[in-house]
């Protein structure tokens, strides 16, 4: 049974990262492989469970064990698998696995490539038991191996200034899960349990001081905006996006940050009472982190910082998402708080394949033509055609552009986001809606000026012999660009089951 299954997606990548670490000389950079059939593994568990759940032969799947007894109270954990979790799941194993193909190729000259995927298995086997969580603890020992596991690649295999950016943002995440870890001691002295999924109930005996509660969640908030990077609890991710090994850049950006959204959903949505204290806070917080972090993009020379500046300025559209979602269901509009929060979990698939498509290249550019720096690149789309057109999904994906996935959800977002506001009145929508444009236009601009200055144009001489990448090198940012499409094409493989997932959830906590 599958449910049985689930928690070998946790247990083998901790086998496999123990063998890569033991094969570290042996097998050197074809470790990567070993990362990749683990990986595969993990896609086929859920592609299957996804399919089940999305065809309604299950409604999810689950298994829960006894972590420890006492005479007073019995923790468990478990993994469950449903029609929200599985699909981020899913994702998070397509994009772990086509980073390891690809790292094979780009780090085939490091040292230590053992070690390295060693911990790579380590940061991907934390994404997903955090994904799976129905324990707070758990949820919180997920989410510090992780950390922990990400910041020894940033350390060992950075760039520049690697260590003085690996403490920094080893040290705002930790601040950040320390803020979570006091929300779950709160609910767990409050509230009395640890159990994701008893939350709403255990609230409802309560009659609870509202007060408290928006404490508890403060401060779980506090720490999954970090993790998102949200204006102003930002400024570790620039350095850390630049200086990082660009295949953790890529999966920090494509499938980490954006697990605090989901926390948001799964966790935070729960506490109920506290909505409607919280949401405009989370939408002024979206709104001016989906702008600075966008003007901040048109800035930058470097091609890695500028989409690094552009991952916070996603943030930003899924946090925007959610904040809508949060002020529908504080007044009871269900129907609307799923549009919102629907958005922004899809627009977590679809910026990790773009945002992942466009850090992959920063390691094309920098292998075949040796800078990343924009004003040094031009007329690239002659000389490396198909690269272009990856940099031409990737861009349309984040931009909205239709038939790419990042249309679907942000349409669904800014819908949610201005919904939600019509309910508060006309002026609040129609802010809303120029909100939507502004976002909008800036996030073209980027990416319009970034494929004109590389693509187009002269050509610098000292770029007179750039040729295309290795097939091995593209073939991981082509499987992307694809399921992109073929999500923009077909969205309600995905959206029908995580929006009834939501409304299930949403209806569990009504008082």
């Amino acid at each position: 049974m599958i449910e049985n299954l689930l928690a070998y997606t946790v247990i083998l990548p901790a086998v496999a990262s123990l063998i890569t670490l033991g094969l570290n000389k042996p097998l050197g950079k074809w470790n990567g492989i070993i990362a990749f059939l683990v990986s595969l593994f993990s896609i086929g568990i859920f592609g299957i469970a996804t399919f089940k759940i999305f065809s309604g032969t299950v409604s999810y799947y689950e298994k829960i064990y006894d972590w420890m007894i006492t005479s007073n109270i019995a923790l468990k954990f478990g993994f469950r698998a449903d029609g929200l979790s599985s699909p981020i799941a899913l994702t998070i194993a397509i994009v772990s696995a086509l980073i390891a193909l690809y790292t094979i190729k780009l780090m085939r000259d490091s040292e230590n490539m053992g070690i390295f995927f060693s911990l790579y298995q380590l940061f991907f086997l934390g994404m997903i038991g955090l994904a799976l969580s129905t324990n707070l603890i758990e949820f919180f020992v997920f989410f510090e191996i992780s950390v922990v596991a990400s910041w020894a690649l940033i350390n060992e295999w950075g760039s520049g200034e690697k260590e003085k950016v690996a403490l920094k943002y080893f040290l705002f995440t930790e601040a950040g899960a320390l803020c979570f870890l006091a929300g779950i001691v709160a609910t767990n002295g409050y509230v009395q349990t640890l159990e994701i999924y008893e939350i709403p109930t255990k609230i409802a005996q309560l009659q609870p001081d509202v007060g408290i509660l928006v404490a508890i969640v403060s401060a779980m908030l506090i720490g999954f905006f970090v993790k998102m990077a949200i204006f102003p609890l930002h400024s570790w991710l620039p350095d850390t996006y630049v200086e990082a090994p660009t295949p953790i850049t890529a999966l920090l950006s494509s499938a980490m940050s954006g697990l605090a959204a989901y926390a948001i959903v799964r966790i935070v949505f729960l506490y109920t009472p506290t909505l409607q204290y919280i949401a405009v806070v989370m939408i002024v917080l979206a709104v001016i982190t989906m702008i600075y972090g966008a003007v901040n993009a048109l800035g930058q020379d470097d091609f890695k910082r500028l989409l690094a500046y552009s991952s916070i300025s996603q943030m930003g559209y899924i946090l925007l998402g959610l904040g809508a979602a949060a002020f529908a269901i504080s007044i009871g509009a269900s129907n609307l708080a799923t549009i919102g929060a629907t958005g922004s979990m899809f627009h977590y698939i679809a910026h990790a394949m773009g945002k992942a498509i466009l850090f992959l290249l920063v390691g094309v550019f920098t292998l075949q033509i040796g800078t990343r720096s924009i004003s040094q690149m031009g007329g690239l789309a002659s000389k490396m055609p198909f690269t272009a057109v990856m940099m031409f999904i990737g861009f349309f994906t984040l931009m909205g552009v239709p038939f790419t996935s990042g249309f679907i959800s942000e349409w669904m977002i800014f819908t949610g986001a201005i919904s939600s506001a019509s309910l508060a009145g006309e002026a609040f929508k129609i802010l809303m809606a120029l909100i939507a444009i502004i976002a909008t236009a800036l996030t073209f601009a980027y990416a319009l000026w970034s494929i004109r200055k590389i693509l187009f144009g002269q050509t610098p001489p000292q770029l007179n012999g750039a040729k295309e990448a290795a097939l091995s090198l593209l073939a991981p940012l082509i499987v992307m660009a694809l399921l992109s499409l073929f999500l923009g094409l077909y969205p309600t493989i995905f959206t029908k089951e995580i929006n009834n997932t939501i409304l299930s959830l949403i209806s569990s906590t009504a008082p």
